[in-house]
């Protein structure tokens, strides 16, 4: 039997290394419209300022976030209110739990927040299944992958039934991979 198709609200944190980048950012700004204001060029120290604020609230959006998983796939919000296009669930081939060590999201994944890029692929032992799943490796080292990382540990990879792979951090990533894979089986 079909199963109902999930409503689940997960989020999204960011790291000490996200806040860290938020951090940098407004302190770049500072400095740089501090050196203005002493050339005495008011309106570009205010420019600045305005241009790293906005800097540093991007970088945040892209790290503190709202995800919807339903019928339709998964739809993440930057910032918890500004929505991005949908993950699609017709997408979705399976979900995985995987693991990924705090010195290798750089290497793994190639940076922290909200993106695109190539991924590398996990390694069996890197994955857990999800309910009555079982774990999906691929053939390639690298593979590309939408993703919103925000801290290393246990995070949500679901595998594409196309090129595209995804790969999300929830706080709670048991739950959020539940629901994704209550969506997939509630599509088929």
């Amino acid at each position: 039997m079909r199963p109902d198709a999930p409503f689940h609200v997960g989020r999204t944190v960011p790291s000490s290394v996200g806040w860290t980048r938020v951090v940098v950012t407004v302190v770049a700004g500072l400095i740089v419209s501090g050196l203005l204001l002493q050339r005495g060029s008011a309106p570009g120290a205010i420019a600045v300022l305005a241009a790293f604020a906005l800097l540093a609230l991007w970088t945040w959006m892209g790290q503190a976030t709202r995800f919807v998983v339903d019928e339709h796939g998964v739809t993440v919000s930057l910032g918890g209110f500004l929505p991005r296009r949908v993950w699609p669930i017709e997408d979705f081939r399976t979900v995985q739990l995987r693991e990924i060590p705090t010195g290798t999201v750089g290497v793994a994944l190639g940076g922290y927040g909200w993106r695109r890029g190539r991924a590398m692929t996990p390694k069996p032992e890197e994955l857990t299944p999800v309910g009555r799943r079982k774990i999906f490796t691929l053939a390639e080292q690298q593979r590309p992958y939408r993703m919103l990382v925000t801290r290393p540990g246990t995070s949500v990879e679901i595998i594409g039934t196309k090129d595209t792979c995804y790969i999300l951090s929830p706080v709670d990533p048991q739950a959020a991979a539940d629901a994704i894979d209550q969506a997939i089986r509630a599509r088929r």
